[in-house]
């Protein structure tokens, strides 16, 4: 407040009064080089208290932002994840009806045997390749994998069960004995096909 003393000092008395005209005129002047008009200082406080609610206020949000942002991220990494899992079960059903349709017995022992899912070959569409590459060893070291393929004899009828004693349909025990007992009549003197009707 120096600076009103001096003005005040320097201010013109004549005739015992105050030349109050030229003093407010070097007030007016001096003033806003020494201190801050009313209106602009609450001016400045209303901008401040904005300025502080703002700053609070992207402070709360910027703590749920880190919240949301980190569900965000958990869920894009889920829905991978669920992404991946359901290509897997495309690629393991394609694959299993390629082994079977190969004549494998038992898909998921293939799939294991040959090391997982991951160790098979498969396109832009999911479906596997080169299976037959990889089940064609298998074939020949473990044949009870595969379904038996029954290639027709000679007589053109596929290859069955076979007797122990060799014999097959045209000599068999049972038929014989059939024979025999239809010679014989003892076929028609069953009590029990009389029951029957």
């Amino acid at each position: 407040m120096d600076w009103l003393k001096e003005l005040l000092e320097k201010a013109t008395i004549t005739d015992g009064k105050l030349d109050v005209v030229a003093l407010m005129e070097l007030v007016k002047v001096e003033f806003p080089k020494h201190a801050v008009p009313k209106k602009d200082y609450n001016d400045k406080v209303t901008e401040l208290k904005t300025a502080n609610d703002t700053i609070a206020d992207l402070k709360k949000e910027n703590g749920n932002n880190t919240d949301l942002q980190k569900k965000i991220e958990e869920y894009e990494t889920e829905v991978g994840n669920l992404k991946t899992a359901a290509e897997n079960i495309k690629k393991e059903y394609a694959l299993k009806e390629k082994l079977t349709a190969a004549g494998v017995l038992d898909a998921d022992y293939i799939i294991y045997k040959h090391g997982g899912l991951d160790k098979f070959t498969f396109d832009k569409e999911g479906a596997p390749v080169g299976v037959d590459d990889v089940i064609k060893p298998l074939k020949e070291s473990s044949p009870h994998l595969f379904k038996a393929t029954e290639q027709p004899t000679a007589g053109g009828k596929k290859s069955g069960y076979t007797p122990k004693a060799g014999q097959t349909d045209e000599g068999s025990l049972a038929k014989s004995v059939a024979e025999s007992l239809n010679k014989a009549g003892a076929a028609t003197d069953n009590p029990y096909a009389k029951a029957w009707g």
